[in-house]
């Protein structure tokens, strides 16, 4: 049994919600038993075990899996190398890299969130249509054990890619309709976890992009301006460039005064260049260059 592997995933999920050993024993055991848990050198009691997975909102399975498993350290890499490939669009590799992994049945939420994976390569491949996709996605969403599938928010992810799909097939009301049931249910509240908000503001940004191609410039300055104003607050600054470009584009549309887009495009224009994204440097220069003087 892998004592320690447990111990040490429960040291970095409370220390990534910034909790102290004393707050997550608090109303469970003492802050000397976590500190044992943690350090591998006791096995935790299942009710307690229970306890502390709720605290710090993941399914207990994962913690009772970390038990009795030997390949957590190895699962950890398959999901870090997929979502590599992932974020560089080579599906393919993706494909390859699931076959070619065999998966304890025993391991629910990793065998999900692989099924995800594997019917998002399947779309952007072609190998099947928009609308198999979408019943796929939506099948594991339905019949899936909900605390398992609530796990690192891939509920959340799972219906934002399904309103990408209608997104791209110019089925907008229903796009839209799936961003705006996020935002509704998970935006406003307060999550300790802030990985959340990354998911979150990855949906706002996809619902900003929506809005402006639908030419509903003031709503989408809005979702622009609400997404600018999140990142900064839980500094998670990956998309705010494209936020303030969304915002410049829109302003101008709107016929806003040209200090402000300048401004607003010279910001997009840093955020850009300090985190080292050339093509959006490039077409940000090509395509608003006039107001970068």
């Amino acid at each position: 049994m892998e004592m320690k592997y447990l111990g040490l995933e429960i040291s970095k999920l409370r220390t990534e919600m910034g909790m102290s050993q004393k707050e997550l024993a608090n109303n469970i055991c003492t802050q000397s038993t976590i500190s044992r848990i943690e350090a591998g050198e006791v096995y935790p009691a299942i009710d307690t075990l229970l306890k502390i997975a709720l605290k710090l909102q993941v399914p207990v399975e994962y913690f009772i899996e970390m038990l009795f498993h030997k390949d957590v350290l190895e699962s950890e890499r398959l999901i870090k190398d997929i979502e590599f490939h992932l974020k560089e669009h080579n599906y393919k590799k993706i494909i390859s890299i699931i076959k070619h992994n065999k998966i304890d049945s025993e391991n629910i939420w990793l065998n999900l969130y692989l099924e995800y994976l594997l019917d998002i390569a399947h779309y952007y491949l072609k190998i099947i249509t928009p609308e198999e996709c979408i019943s796929s996605l939506k099948s594991i969403l339905d019949f899936s054990n909900q605390t398992t599938i609530q796990f690192r928010f891939l509920h959340i992810k799972i219906s934002n890619s399904i309103a990408n799909i209608y997104a791209e097939n110019g089925e907008i009301p229903k796009s839209l309709y799936y961003y705006n049931k996020i935002l509704k249910e998970h935006f406003h509240k307060n999550y300790s976890d802030h990985k959340i908000y990354e998911t979150l503001i990855t949906v706002l940004f996809n619902k900003c992009n929506i809005l402006y191609e639908l030419k509903d410039y003031e709503e989408a300055l809005e979702t622009a301006n609400l997404g600018i104003k999140k990142s900064k607050e839980t500094s998670f600054f990956f998309l705010v460039g494209q936020f303030l470009y969304y915002k410049g584009q829109c302003l101008e549309k709107m016929n806003g005064a040209i200090t402000e887009i300048k401004e607003v495009y010279k910001q997009a224009l840093f955020f850009f260049e300090f985190l080292e994204l050339p093509f959006y440097i490039s077409a940000i220069k090509q395509n608003k260059n006039k107001y970068l003087d």
